[in-house]
């Protein structure tokens, strides 16, 4: 049986960890006050945030070691890896590093690392696909062939009420994050194709944001057949938000057959903030 790994910026709630059943290998966050958490699924985001607002200096994140990766990989004869994009973090490194000892340890072994240049809910849509095509019975071959030309149609956006970590961390240019602050703008934005970040569109106020995001995904998709594509929704500490987008979306996208509502983890919570949203879909055929 092929086995998943994912890194804990993959957002999954509890009904999904149960389906998959994935090993789950933990980044690890670091508030500016010394305070550090591990991203085992057990961390209370709400007071993580609230901690962080506190420090006025943000978080910074630490990727999972190359041996967490081995731990997992040494128990199972057949492991496919889905990591955070190696353009956002070392998580995919340490994969890359922990199959290659692996598989020297054990030839007879079978590893195959994705970055799958992409985060948060762009990485659950990934594991899911991954998920199905293992239920199918395709082979460890296929599964990396389809999973590779998946991860090139995949198409991830988000909005957030705050810019600052992103700035902060590096993973979003201070011009963009100024723009932001002086003219209030909400903007949306989207991985650029290669796993690092783009600005979408600019919007003012986080209503006409998310109503726009909601259009952009339903010109973005009008190519597929009604009902038969998946979204996957993560949110961060904003669940009715959450579920008033998932209602705006499968109103004005006809492509969507199902939407899934995450919370988003320790790791991807401390980039989204408060009231964040991501979303994540196939934007092409």
């Amino acid at each position: 049986m092929i086995h998943l790994i994912i890194d804990s910026c993959c957002d999954i709630n509890q009904e999904l960890k149960q389906k998959l059943k994935p090993s789950i290998a933990p980044l690890k966050v670091r508030l500016a006050n010394g305070i550090e958490y591990t991203d085992d699924g057990t961390t209370d985001v709400a007071a993580m945030l609230r901690e962080m607002a506190l420090s006025k200096q943000g978080a910074t994140s630490a990727c999972p070691s190359s041996e967490d990766y081995a731990e997992y990989m040494r128990q199972h004869d057949k492991c496919l890896v889905v990591a955070l994009s190696s353009k956002l973090s070392g998580s995919y490194n340490s994969a890359r590093i922990a199959a290659e000892m692996v598989m020297e340890e054990n030839p007879d072994k079978k590893i195959y690392v994705f970055d799958s240049k992409t985060a948060s809910a762009g990485e659950l849509q990934l594991a899911l696909f991954l998920h199905e095509k293992i239920e199918q019975g395709l082979s460890f071959d296929e599964i990396v062939v389809q999973g590779e030309q998946f991860i090139s149609k995949l198409s991830t956006m988000f909005v957030l009420e705050d810019l600052g970590n992103l700035i902060r961390n590096g993973r979003l240019s201070k011009v963009s994050g100024l723009i932001a602050s002086f003219l209030s703008l909400c903007p949306i934005m989207g991985d650029n194709g290669h796993g690092e970040i783009k600005l979408v569109a600019k919007v003012r106020g986080m209503q006409n944001s998310l109503k726009k995001l909601a259009e952009l995904v339903a010109e973005q998709t009008n190519y597929a057949v009604d009902r038969s594509l998946r979204l996957v929704l993560a949110y961060c500490n904003c669940p009715e938000r959450a579920a008033n987008l998932k209602t705006d979306l499968m109103q004005k996208c006809k492509a969507l057959r199902e939407i899934i509502l995450v919370p988003t983890g320790a790791l991807s919570s401390i980039y989204a903030n408060s009231g964040g949203i991501v979303i994540s879909f196939c934007s092409a055929e």
